[in-house]
């Protein structure tokens, strides 16, 4: 799943220009992009003045298609920040893996920072701690800032990472629910009734 978005940190609010930042976030399933997009909101508000974020979104499976982990290795190879979210139970699949030692192989010599996303609960994990430590040992020689970070993020449904996560990945996109009308359930369609 790639889910380009913009996300506006407060440019509409204070009417001033927003800075705008590229960050592609990779998933290991929807709890963890909701954390990921979470990070993403926290560290706007830690910033002074609006800030923007183009995202593009990626699930880790989707990186197994040819054509989505190359164009997910173009926009990361350009991104100002890559948050990479998962629980960090056990260790990275390997077409992560894969990834990010192409996206490190050939990502500009503009400065980059790699948000490592994972679970509170896992904080203590060894899986965790090896990628936290592979990860900075790869990123050092490319000038890559690693930036671990352990939490649950909150979940509501009205949630802007919840919003942007749902969010159509192409504009023209439209949901199987916005044009097919699921039917009520009825008591007696049950088998036993």
């Amino acid at each position: 799943m790639n889910t380009p978005a913009t996300f506006d940190a407060g440019e509409a609010a204070t009417g001033e220009v927003a800075l705008t930042l590229d960050a592609v976030l990779l998933y290991e399933d929807f709890s963890a992009g909701l954390r990921a997009k979470w990070v993403l909101d926290c560290a706007a508000r830690l910033l002074p003045g609006p800030l923007r974020f183009n995202l593009a979104i990626w699930r880790f499976d989707v990186l197994r298609a040819g054509i989505v982990r190359e164009l997910a290795l173009h926009k990361a190879s350009v991104a100002d920040v890559v948050v990479l979210s998962a629980h960090g139970r056990r260790t990275l699949p390997k077409v992560v893996q894969h990834w990010l030692k192409q996206w490190l192989g050939q990502k500009s010599d503009e400065p980059c920072a790699l948000m490592i996303s994972l679970n509170e609960d896992y904080r203590d994990n060894a899986a965790a701690a090896r990628i936290i430590s592979s990860l900075q040992a790869e990123a050092k020689a490319r000038d890559v800032t690693v930036f671990p970070h352990f939490s649950t993020a909150p979940c509501s449904k009205g949630a802007p990472a919840v919003q942007t996560i749902q969010r159509p990945a192409h504009p023209n996109t439209t949901r199987v629910d916005d044009h097919w009308r699921w039917p009520e359930m009825q008591s007696h369609w049950g088998i036993n009734e």
